[in-house]
């Protein structure tokens, strides 16, 4: 027996007081599919009132009672609101519309998908701002739909394979001249899926290459370890760099300095060492020097990241169509703080942590938005795999229970492979005199029901266990991002394709690509000896042979003529363990 009561609210409690007729209903039909609210069609007497006028009740419960169990008491089918009347008024019979969106569903709907943030399935940075927080896309990786109970409006999601609430087996108990078998879209046999990422690399500091002028002058014999000599040092201290002087290619000078080594800087007098020349003598300086060089530099970095993921499927066709095979293309700045703050950076995170890397895919950060681009790339393809739809008629108490969070079996010689389970996709409540049924309809996947597991590699740098965790790289080497379905190659030996340049740990002799020591003390003191007649010659000649220094440091900057910084990771995924839920190959 049914009932239907108006009520005031959606959250009002049912009870035996809401086993009454308010309508004096002639036929129903309670419906729902996947992604979206139940809904109530009502055949009615026509009451000939307002129902939408101020102060009606719009709310509806709708309950069952067995007949056959009467202490039982009603079971509720269904709660939903009053949102269609009918246009023609003058009918003895109309029909009226319900459905089951709860209040402040939308709210409710949000603070759901902040849960669903969760990785491999969610990659802000992929997603247009505007995006970040609309549900839909929370899900965009997932192979679940939002689900939205018809009686106490709890709002879930539901796996799109798999139901959350078991198995509703009706075997062969079923209408036999209701079975319907229908094949859908082609399911998918490739997606080729393409991952950009760009950001500034950006790096400002200081190098000391002291070092290397030291190096310089001690190989051209003007000076040791900790010192530079020369005649004309109080030329080489007056024309020191100074700070913030440019040198080129995205290098300044910073805070060099320069002293005599007993300490005075451009003193009135020397500490002289003479040199002979029967005459004269000529004073040897040693300097301390300090030479910096400064950097601030931001250049232009894109990594590409590509792979094609094939489904394990069974096939529908002899030659894969274009509908077969997808195409997705995705892009991102990791420097954009998109992702969940923290002490350092409260303003929100970047995905690539810190600018002066080199590379972001090969970081952990960087195999997170590997797993969301394969999880996006497996959700095309899951849900392109329920390829067969397998409709069915089964008596109104076998089927009551069924809902969108559930898995259905039927069976029957003429489903290929006898029997069919799929996920519950939509069901049909239809009443109507002493007639009622339920007809369920199951999506079923046509995969072949493999699974794959990892491989452990060869570790490349050293052996096994020597190395801290996140240094070894390994050749052969496979990961899976989602259990049992899916595996990809270690591609950390791939290399940037930049200038080498490492931020965290520049070194002077690799960052100074020339240093040149001009006129030193063996050059000074050879003209001086040529001219040991003359003093005033030996001057003169000594005056055009001042110690100096010239070279270039590595270029930091990248211009417009320069090749691009752009890294490709062609990366190897294994084929896509699809389900079998249908045997379509079965003999």
């Amino acid at each position: 027996m049914y009932f239907f009561a108006f009520v005031d609210a959606a959250d009002t409690v049912f009870g035996p007081e809401h086993e009454v007729e308010d309508l004096l209903v002639v036929a129903y039909k309670l419906s729902q599919k996947e992604g979206g609210f139940a809904g109530l069609d009502l055949t009615v007497k026509n009451p000939r009132v307002g129902l939408l006028a101020a102060g009606r009740k719009q709310w509806l419960l709708m309950s069952w009672r067995d007949e056959d169990n009467p202490t039982a008491g009603a079971q509720l089918m269904f709660r939903g609101r009053l949102v269609g009347i009918p246009t023609d008024l003058l009918g003895n019979q109309v029909t009226l519309q319900f459905d089951a969106k709860p209040p402040g569903y939308d709210a409710t709907k949000q603070a759901l998908a902040e849960m669903l943030k969760v990785e491999p399935y969610w990659d802000p940075m992929f997603l247009r701002p505007e995006a970040r927080d609309d549900p839909d896309a929370v899900i965009e990786a997932m192979t679940v739909r939002y689900h939205i109970d018809r009686v106490d409006h709890s709002v879930t999601v539901s796996d799109m394979l798999t139901g959350e609430d078991g198995l509703a087996d009706f075997a062969a108990n079923f209408v036999k001249d209701s079975l319907s078998i229908s094949i859908g879209q082609p399911p998918l046999r490739r997606v080729s899926m393409e991952a950009t990422v760009t950001w500034d690399q950006a790096a400002a500091g200081t190098l000391d290459i002291t070092p290397v002028l030291l190096k310089a002058f001690q190989d051209a014999g003007s000076g040791t370890k900790y010192a530079i000599k020369s005649l004309t040092g109080d030329g080489l201290m007056k024309k020191w760099p100074a700070e913030d002087g440019s040198i080129g290619g995205g290098w300044k000078w910073g805070a060099c300095t320069i002293l005599r080594s007993d300490g005075t800087a451009l003193p009135e007098d020397f500490h002289q060492v003479l040199l002979n020349n029967a005459t004269a003598s000529f004073p040897v300086w040693a300097m301390k020097p300090a030479l910096i060089a400064a950097y601030d530099v931001s250049r232009p970095k894109t990594e590409v990241l590509t792979f094609t993921l094939e489904a394990d499927c069974q096939a529908l066709l002899a030659d894969a169509g274009d509908d077969e095979i997808l195409g997705v293309k995705i892009s991102g700045s990791a420097d954009e703080p998109v992702d969940a703050a923290n002490t350092d950076n409260p303003g929100g995170a970047m995905p690539i942590g810190d600018v002066r890397r080199r590379a972001y895919f090969p970081t952990a950060r960087g195999l997170r938005s590997l797993g969301y681009a394969i999880a996006l790339a497996r959700g095309n393809i899951l849900e392109r795999s329920r390829a067969i739809e397998i409709g069915f008629t089964v008596p109104f108490r076998d089927g009551k229970d069924v809902t969108l969070r559930q898995n259905a079996r039927c069976a029957d010689p003429r489903i290929p492979g006898g029997e069919a389970v799929g996920k519950i996709v939509g069901y049909e409540m239809n009443g109507v005199a002493r007639s009622h049924t339920v007809t369920v309809t199951i999506g079923c996947t046509v995969g072949k029901g493999n699974t794959v597991t990892t491989v452990p590699g060869n570790p490349v740098y050293a052996e096994e266990g020597i190395l801290e965790p996140g240094i070894q790289a390994y050749t052969g080497r496979t990961v899976m991002p989602i259990a049992g379905e899916v595996t990809y190659e270690d591609f950390s030996t791939v290399q940037p394709v930049d200038d080498g340049v490492n931020f965290f740990d520049l070194r002077p002799f690799d960052m100074v690509a020339s240093l040149i020591v001009y006129n030193p003390l063996p050059t000074q003191q050879a003209v001086v000896g040529a001219f040991k007649p003359d003093i005033a010659a030996a001057v003169d000649a000594l005056n055009q042979v001042f110690t100096r220094f010239d070279g270039d440091m590595k270029k930091l900057t990248v211009g417009r003529d320069d090749p691009p910084f752009l890294t490709s990771y062609p990366v190897t995924v294994s084929r896509l363990m699809v389900p079998k839920t249908i045997d379509l190959e079965a003999a």
